[in-house]
């Protein structure tokens, strides 16, 4: 916990007014967190081109299907670390996972149209993702609100042709505490990267490791 909150101060110091842009793939993410109690979403609009999502559906996987009466409202890309802890430098200490931080992209166009390639360093941000503690991810959407969720459901990331493995794709679920939008499920697919070292051997106390993913966002109607 005292580490999350070292993390949350390094990032808050790097906050600015707006949303900070997305950073390239290829470049070390800033620490950006919002504050918690700041609804970025409160007073701002999204003004990405809206693309209907009705008949856009996930990548194959074996997650629990979205629940009933559930709409995909946002599909968005997040750009980020995931963080890791380590007790010690040695070769039998593991690394123990403390969450993530992320700049998140409207991707909902892009994955749409299959124009993945239209996401770049402009592409315009609409919210960030980070956690409260190290089991509670928390996204805070422009136009949406906060939403505060618990894992449900985890499975394998696809097999990379080259070996490297991804952090799993999961199905969270939203808490009533923390949460002012309606969103009630969101899915981390297509995830890149951000998988833990092996071990802490040579790690610093905290690790950061560069990772993607598309985030899909469901919410109730009202």
């Amino acid at each position: 916990m005292r580490t999350i909150l070292l993390l949350t101060t390094l990032a808050l110091s790097l906050v600015v007014s707006a949303v900070p842009r997305p950073q390239h793939p290829g470049r070390s993410p800033a620490l950006a967190i919002p504050p918690r109690a700041t609804n970025i979403g409160t007073g701002r609009k999204n003004t990405a081109p809206y693309c209907g999502l009705a008949n856009v559906t996930q990548p194959a996987n074996t997650l629990p299907t979205p629940s009933a009466g559930l709409n995909l409202v946002l599909i968005a890309q997040g750009t980020g670390t995931q963080n890791y802890t380590c007790a010690n430098n040695s070769a039998t200490a593991l690394p123990v996972a403390i969450g993530a931080v992320a700049t998140l992209v409207n991707a909902s166009c892009a994955v749409a149209t299959g124009n993945l390639g239209s996401i770049n360093e402009d592409s315009q941000a609409v919210g960030m993702h980070f956690f409260v503690d190290s089991t509670t991810p928390d996204f805070n959407i422009i136009g949406l609100g906060n939403t505060e969720l618990k894992k449900l459901a985890a499975v394998a990331a696809p097999a990379e042709a080259d070996g490297s493995v991804d952090v799993p794709w999961l199905k969270l679920v939203a808490q009533a505490a923390g949460t002012t939008s309606l969103v009630k499920e969101v899915y981390r697919l297509v995830t890149k990267g951000g998988t833990a070292p092996v071990s802490c051997a040579g790690q610093a106390a905290v690790v950061q490791v560069k990772y993607q993913a598309e985030y899909w966002f469901y919410a109730s109607p009202s």
